[in-house]
């Protein structure tokens, strides 16, 4: 008898020390991490997934608007990127023009070229890569946006730090979302390529269109949205 009363009496005990620290639990607010991020950056307004532990952030979000956000990815820790450790977002005109410098490159024929600016003139022009450079082209889409992309291999430098480096630029409606990084490191003994991984953080980007102005009518005080 005196051995159940025991048993008995240890697991209530128990029973109540999991439910004091199941209250405990309860009373701790546990920080809930946003799936993604709103963000404007120039005329592009815009929403991206945090994604393999990282997060767009704006540098001088007192501007109006800013100029450029960084997705930022962890440098260490388990989610630890290899080789993209950030890389920046600019909003731009959808032209050839400006599309071109941003790639680095224009594509003609379906071939590339590369961008060249001429020294100390407003002049440009596009040249064939060197063989080296292995420029191919990217296939990728968005929700509302369509990709155009590029990967260009180092041929000079310092052969520790030559990379392949990926060009993009979202092209929705009037404007891009473009920016460049590197996705795969020659000198790594791995391989590892991480293009797959910049992929992913871009096809998450939804853009957010705003409503058009609503006008008010002079006779009547009504309210009116402009014929487009």
């Amino acid at each position: 008898m005196n051995k159940r009363i025991i048993f008995l009496g240890g697991f209530v005990a128990i029973a109540s020390l999991f439910s004091a620290i199941a209250h405990a639990t309860a009373q701790v607010a546990i920080p809930v991490i946003p799936a993604e991020t709103t963000a404007t950056v120039g005329a592009c307004k815009f929403k991206i997934a945090n994604l393999f532990g990282g997060k767009l952030i704006i540098p001088n979000p007192k501007a109006t608007p800013p100029r450029q956000g960084i997705y930022d990815l962890p440098d260490t820790g388990p989610k630890a990127s290899s080789v993209i450790r950030n890389f920046a977002l600019f909003c731009i005109d959808a032209s050839d023009k400006e599309i071109g410098t941003r790639l680095n490159a224009r594509q003609v024929n379906g071939k590339w070229f590369r961008y060249t600016q001429w020294p100390r003139r407003d002049e440009t022009e596009f040249t064939p890569f060197e063989p080296g450079a292995h420029p191919q082209t990217v296939q990728f889409k968005g929700s509302n946006w369509s990709g155009m992309g590029l990967t260009i291999d180092d041929t000079t430098g310092d052969e520790k730090r030559r990379a392949r480096t990926f060009y993009f630029c979202l092209i929705h409606q009037a404007h891009a979302l473009c920016g460049n990084s590197p996705v795969q490191w020659f000198a790594d003994p791995a391989k590892r390529n991480e293009l797959w991984k910049i992929k992913a953080i871009l096809q998450s980007v939804e853009f957010i269109d705003e409503p058009p102005p609503v006008e008010s009518s002079p006779k009547n005080g009504s309210t009116s949205i402009p014929n487009k």
